[in-house]
């Protein structure tokens, strides 16, 4: 496996830690456990916000349960959730790409 080009510094700076195509992407992946960490934080927080999965949430939106749906908060709320939903998958994702790469 070859790495894409590294600024001189960044690239010094990963093989001080031994193995530079290792390291690279152990640090990779520990980034993006990170922002998946994060990612999954956020669903929680909208879960505990209403009580429920966003696939009930939907239901009881369509449903008209929740009041208004095209009310500015309900819209902006389902879409990052709806946004936060599709960057876990993408980020999970990734990070099985890159584990079978080790």
């Amino acid at each position: 496996m070859t790495m894409t080009e590294l600024s001189p510094p960044l690239r010094d700076t990963l093989k001080r830690l031994g193995e530079l195509e290792g390291n690279a992407l152990n640090i990779f992946i520990r980034g993006l456990m990170e922002l998946l960490k994060e990612c999954e934080e956020e669903i929680l927080n909208f879960e505990i916000k209403y009580g429920v999965s966003f696939e009930k949430f939907r239901e009881m939106l369509e449903k008209g349960d929740l009041g208004d749906p095209f009310s500015y908060p309900l819209e902006k709320d389902t879409m990052i959730w709806e946004d936060l939903i599709e960057e876990k998958g993408l980020r999970l994702n990734m990070v099985r790409e890159l584990e079978q790469l080790k």
